[in-house]
C-alpha cells in the first residue's frame, strides 16, 4: 500500500519492499497475485493505463468519475486509482497537471544562488588549508634550526 508524504518538505510516495525478492526471479508482487478481483495490479505504467481505460469503457457507469486518477495528476504518477467514490473522499488531494518539483521554485533558487557562496567557500576553506600546512612545516623547520618550540 503507498504511503503519501504530502505534508514533507520533499514529498514522496513510498511502498512495500517486501516483494523486492519476487520481483528479482520474475514474479509479481504478492499483493496483485492473491487479489481476488484484480484491484491491484502491477505493471509498465502504460500497460495500466490502458487496463484502466479498459475497465472505464466496459463499466462507466460503475466508477465516480470516468477517469483515471494519477495519469495526468502532478504531471502524471506511478499510482493509479479507479474509484466508485470520490477521489477526495480516499484522502487523495486534489492535484493539477503540473509537476510538483516545477512547483517548488525556491528549490532552484536555492541552487541557484547558493552554488556561487558555496563554491567561494570551498576555494577559501581549500587556500586556508594549504596555508595551515605550510605554517606547520615552517613550524617544524624553525624548531629544527633554533632548538625552541616557537610560541605562536
Amino acid at each position: 500500500m503507498p504511503k503519501f508524504e504530502w505534508d514533507a518538505i520533499n514529498p514522496k510516495i513510498v511502498k512495500c519492499e517486501l516483494c523486492r525478492p519476487r520481483l528479482a526471479k520474475g514474479y509479481e508482487p504478492a499483493c496483485t497475485s492473491v487479489c481476488p478481483v484484480h484491484a491491484v495490479i502491477f505493471g509498465p505504467r502504460e500497460n495500466l493505463l490502458k487496463q484502466a481505460k479498459e475497465r472505464i469503457a466496459q463499466s462507466p457507469n460503475k466508477y465516480f468519475e470516468s477517469r483515471v486518477y494519477g495519469e495526468h495528476e502532478a504531471g502524471g504518477t506511478q499510482v493509479l486509482y479507479l474509484s466508485h467514490v470520490s477521489f477526495e473522499a480516499l484522502g487523495l488531494p486534489s492535484l493539477g497537471p503540473e509537476p510538483i518539483p516545477a512547483r517548488l521554485k525556491w528549490q532552484k533558487r536555492i541552487y541557484k544562488f547558493l552554488a556561487f557562496p558555496l563554491l567561494m567557500y570551498a576555494a577559501l576553506a581549500s587556500v586556508m588549508h594549504k596555508n595551515w600546512i605550510d605554517h606547520r612545516k615552517e613550524m617544524v623547520e624553525e624548531e629544527k634550526r633554533l632548538g625552541l618550540r616557537p610560541q605562536l
